[in-house]
Parts: C-alpha cells; structure tokens; sequence
C-alpha cells in the first residue's frame, strides 16, 4: 500500500466515523419520535483467543482493512485498523498532517 492509498483509506475512515455518530444520533431522534425503524442490528461478531500479530495478549478488536484479531497494543484505535496495515512511522507521519 502505498503513501497515496493509506492517505485515501484514512479519509474514508475519518467520512465513515462521522457518519456512524450521525446515524446514531438519527436512530435515537427516531426512537423519541416514534418512527419505526426497519432495520435489523447486527450481531457484533465476538473477538476472542490470542492476539493474531503479536500472540501475547488477548485480542480486544478486529481491523477493519484485513479483519485480524488484535489486542490494544497492536491496533490504532484512532483508524480501526491493525499495526500490520500501517506501521508506526506511517502512522506518525499522518498524525503530523491530518490530526
């Protein structure tokens, strides 16, 4: 994955988390207005066992770009994905400009 596409993914990811947060809020307008809601919620899929790059810790989350269990330490919470999708001087280099 190149500078290009890491920056691109980042922007998306950014788009989609503030768009959750105003799904959520509508959902709840809706609930207080009595609007039926069509839609099913999802299960979450469970995250359990060993942590899938670092097998030390125990896996607390799922990145999103290539769908391994991770524990904290090897997941950028602020992207949603995992250490193996950006490392750690990428991650400073985007800190740097975007946030």
């Amino acid at each position: 994955m190149d500078d290009e596409e890491i920056i691109e993914f980042i922007k998306k990811r950014i788009k989609k988390v503030k768009l959750e947060e105003m799904n959520k809020e509508l959902r709840e307008w809706m609930k207080e207005h009595e609007i039926s809601i069509d839609e099913k919620e999802e299960e979450e899929e469970k995250i359990e066992g060993d942590c899938q790059i670092c097998e030390k810790r125990d896996a607390k989350y799922r990145c999103i770009r290539c769908g391994k269990q991770v524990c904290i330490s090897c997941y950028w919470t602020m992207l949603g994905i995992c250490k193996d999708c950006i490392s750690e001087e990428k991650m400073k280099e985007l800190k740097e400009h975007y946030f």
